[in-house]
């Protein structure tokens, strides 16, 4: 490094636009292990929770939808084509 200091940021936004029209915002929050996907603003009732593994291969948790339930979600890191991990 050259000296600089990298400091942690409390949240990242994004922006996502659906072939239908639609745009949808997200603040992504991490705390240690555990992050957060808020869908619109932080506080919202429409919200992932989950863990990344110790190893940093995986995350699991679960989306929550006010009205409709939610879904559990397991997310497994993959080597780009022709290279390991």
């Amino acid at each position: 490094m050259d000296g600089r200091r990298i400091l942690p940021i409390a949240e990242v936004r994004s922006r996502c636009y659906s072939s239908t029209g639609d745009t949808l915002d997200y603040v992504y929050e991490l705390d240690g292990d555990d992050h957060t996907i808020w869908a619109g603003e932080p506080g919202s009732p429409a919200h992932y929770r989950g863990r990344i593994a110790a190893d940093g291969d995986s995350a699991s948790g679960s989306w929550t939808y006010p009205g409709s339930g939610g879904y559990d979600s397991t997310m497994i890191r993959v080597a780009p084509e022709g290279r390991k991990r």
